[in-house]
């Protein structure tokens, strides 16, 4: 394969017949590598990776990457250049799985990155070596291999990663200090962190799933990202799993989002500025965490079926308005479908067992319950929904002009009758 590509001239198409190729691979022109039928590419050295793409403007489709090296510092598939395209590209690795380094304006669509490592590795008597070695020493039989990210993006901006498919890897998305990426309609599973952002900015995060890894999505250090439509589904293989965890995070929108099944749903830590609007948070056992979090707005979300709803500690000046929470025992006087009563988050539970965690076995026994109501007894809470929603907000229905005050009047007069008649009539009987 190598020739080939060696004798294509720039702007060429390379048609690549069916078979199975020995690497590595190395473009170095602007060409396009297309494979229409079965081209599986095997990767039996101990440095290079499989494929190297090293020019702008190189287009890569339909072909199958097989990586056996362990514990490299180097990719299956490396990219250096811009405006480059792979479609259809499947990449079977026991390490990294794609990396772009300096890279722009690249698009990945319909990729597949499968790690093949079993979960955090176990001893292999495959050929390789860890790159920190001398290149003469041959690993030891007993060498664990380590799951490496299956996409590794750092110092590139203006990518967009369309409709890939992530599973067993460390980190499914691993981007660092690159802005502007998109990323839309990609699944990871199976992994550490599905989404991970450290030190970006202007990214958009849209319509994409992550499924039961450690955490759906992990944003650090990053600001003015857009995090919208996506699926954080069954996120519980930790203690500490969240759906989306932001720590030090500014200015970023989560909205339109479904957080179902994880331990945490949402986390925030040090994180300032955020909005959070329309998501979903269902069946966690604790649907949102805020720590040392402050100036945020959460609106219109709704919150069922968690087993803990919400925590807050050491989170202040926060814009709680308009949430439905499934728990409310809420109070609607003028008809708006609004409580006049607030909702109230508890810091107490949340700070106890950050001191003790071993009293998290006591969750909702009677003394704790007891305990709860004593530490917030006239002291107000660290965060509180001012105005929450009687109704999840897709099931509330207000005419313009009409309210539904006179309706509830009469039916509370009618229920009032009843219970007076049953009342009397069970006096005169007795």
């Amino acid at each position: 394969m190598q020739a080939m590509i060696d004798q294509a001239r720039p702007n060429d198409t390379v048609t690549i017949p069916y078979g199975l190729y020995k690497g590595p691979i190395r473009i170095t022109k602007p060409i396009q590598l297309v494979a229409n039928d079965p081209v599986k590419i095997i990767n039996p050295t101990e440095e290079e990776a499989t494929l190297t793409i090293e020019s702008d403007n190189v287009s890569v489709q339909g072909i199958h990457i097989v990586d056996k090296r362990i514990n490299s510092d180097v990719a299956a598939v490396v990219i250096r250049g811009d405006q480059n395209f792979l479609e259809n590209v499947i990449v079977e690795t026991k390490g990294i799985g794609i990396q772009l380094r300096q890279a722009d304006y690249n698009t990945l669509h319909n990729v597949q990155v499968i790690g093949k490592i079993k979960g955090d590795g176990s001893p292999t008597t495959s050929s390789g070596h860890n790159h920190g070695a001398q290149p003469e020493v041959k690993p030891k039989q007993t060498e664990k291999a380590k799951r490496g990210n299956g996409i590794d993006v750092r110092e590139s901006d203006h990518n967009r990663f369309i409709k890939n498919q992530v599973t067993n890897v460390e980190d499914g998305f691993y981007v660092e200090n690159s802005d502007r990426n998109h990323l839309e309609q990609n699944l990871v599973t199976n992994s550490r962190y599905g989404y991970h952002f450290m030190g970006t900015s202007d990214t958009t995060v849209i319509n994409n799933i992550g499924m039961e890894n450690v955490t759906g999505s992990q944003l650090m250090e990053s600001r003015k990202l857009t995090v919208t439509g996506n699926q954080f589904l069954k996120q519980q293989k930790n203690p500490g799993s969240q759906g989306i965890l932001l720590i030090t995070v500014q200015d970023t929108l989560i909205a339109n989002n479904t957080i179902e099944g994880n331990r945490v749903g949402l986390y925030l830590e040090q994180s300032s500025g955020i909005t959070v609007k329309n998501n979903l948070l269902s069946l966690n056992f604790i649907g949102m965490q805020f720590l040392s979090s402050s100036d945020n707005v959460l609106t219109d979300n709704q919150f069922v079926s968690n087993v803990i709803q919400a925590q807050a500690q050491d989170s202040q000046n926060n814009n709680l308005n308009k949430n439905y929470w499934d728990n409310l025992q809420g109070l609607d006087v003028n008809g708006d479908s609004r409580s006049d009563l607030p909702y109230e988050m508890n810091p107490f539970y949340l700070g106890l067992t950050d001191a003790v965690p071993a009293y998290q076995l006591f969750f909702q026994a009677p003394g704790f319950v007891f305990l709860e109501g004593l530490f917030t007894s006239g002291a107000g809470s660290a965060i509180k929904d001012a105005s929450p929603l009687m109704q999840p907000s897709d099931t509330v229905l207000i005419e313009s002009g009409q309210t539904s005050g006179w309706g509830a009047g009469i039916l509370g007069l009618l229920l009032l009758i009843g219970s007076c008649s049953i009342i009397y009539i069970g006096v005169r009987k007795s």
